[in-house]
């Protein structure tokens, strides 16, 4: 037997054109990819200082004037530490540039030491060339020296962005969840709630969770770096903070800066003691940090993690990268709804709230009638 469908003229141009605008809004977010990008920066600024700014509308502050004062306290706290810790970290990187060549050379009896002879020589050709650009530097020429204005201009302009977009997702954010919500069905709003709960409980969680982490491990990498008497303690812990920050690898960038500086400065067995106590802060990071800060309602798969950071590499380079493992939480939290696969604190959220009272009060659930509301923000 052989069916015809017919279709509507109407009906293939209206599907044709939703298929076309699909298209179009896939290719221009492809084209404005720094503008995704930033938007997603400032959707993880807005999440991680959302709490606060909640606080203190308790109070006598506006969610406008709330999220001003969190930006005034975000630029005290980094601004007062930074003014009185940068004279410090020049004198101590002008310092570390003067030593440079100098300690380069101390490593030329190492190098001389390897085996087997290729791998001495690969050694110590790297350690002159090394040697020779730190010793005779180029001069950058006009141009580039343009092109490195343009882009710290650019990165500022980038970074004042964020946070205007986060001020007025905030401001705006009831607005564009009532929309969402009543762009859905009745019977799917309490579920688009409850996700959306999640997501930015994860989202801020993460952002919140890693701060702390690139604090802690800087505050100890330089207490520890004093202690073991390297040289330029507040650098070297401004970058093993930093560096905790790059997903997977970075907890191992965070003290490869620090060994070499004692391997070069000092001796061997300072270099060796400087990885040992790298060790030990991983191992405090994981088995204390991690859990404690992070906690489980952030905790993202592994697997997800490194599909996510190759994903988002392979798409958008480094920035890619680095907005991967939040992402790619949010979309687990999504999946795990659509799958209902959510651990049990989770999966109760989808019972319906008479079900859901009955399961947790037999006796107050039978004389429950409660509805789902929409929920406005």
């Amino acid at each position: 037997m052989v069916v015809t469908l017919k279709l509507p003229p109407v009906e293939v141009a209206r599907s044709g054109l939703v298929l076309i605008g699909v298209g179009a809004g896939c290719y221009l977010l492809w084209r404005a990819q720094e503008v995704v990008f930033l938007l997603m920066l400032a959707i993880l600024l807005a999440t991680a200082i959302e709490p606060l700014v909640t606080r203190l509308r308790r109070g006598p502050f506006t969610r406008g004037s709330g999220v001003l004062v969190v930006y005034t306290l975000i630029v005290l706290t980094i601004g007062m530490p930074t003014y009185a810790v940068v004279p410090s970290l020049f004198a101590q990187a002008a310092s570390f540039s003067e030593t440079l060549p100098e300690r380069l050379q101390q490593l030329r009896p190492y190098a001389l030491s390897l085996q087997p002879r290729p791998l001495q020589a690969a050694a110590i050709s790297a350690v002159d060339s090394a040697i020779s650009a730190v010793q005779s530097p180029q001069r950058p020429a006009q141009d580039q020296i343009v092109e490195a204005g343009a882009t710290a201009a650019h990165t500022l302009f980038s970074l004042i962005t964020v946070f205007v977009l986060a001020y007025y997702w905030l401001v705006e954010r009831p607005s564009i969840k009532r929309v969402v919500l009543r762009a859905v069905s009745v019977r799917h709003a309490r579920d688009v709630h409850t996700v959306w709960r999640e997501v930015e409980e994860k989202l801020g969680g993460w952002v919140r969770g890693q701060l702390i982490l690139m604090l802690a491990i800087g505050v100890m990498a330089t207490v520890g770096y004093v202690v073991l008497g390297l040289p330029n303690p507040i650098l070297l812990g401004v970058v093993a903070a930093i560096f905790e920050i790059v997903p997977i690898i970075g907890p191992y960038l965070a003290f490869a800066p620090a060994v070499l500086v004692a391997l070069a400065a000092v001796d061997v067995s300072r270099a060796l003691m400087v990885a040992g106590y790298a060790l030990v802060i991983q191992e405090i990071e994981t088995n204390v940090l991690v859990p404690r800060v992070i906690g489980r309602t952030v905790g993202i798969s592994p697997l997800t993690v490194m599909l996510g950071i190759l994903f988002g590499g392979v798409l958008a380079g480094l920035p890619g990268a680095f907005v991967a493992v939040p992402l790619a939480g949010a979309l687990q939290v999504v999946l795990a709804h659509l799958l209902r696969s959510e651990d049990p604190s989770q999966a109760e959220e989808h019972r319906d709230p008479a079900e859901r009272a009955a399961h947790q009060n037999p006796a107050a659930g039978a004389q429950s009638g409660v509805k789902f509301q929409r929920i406005h923000g």
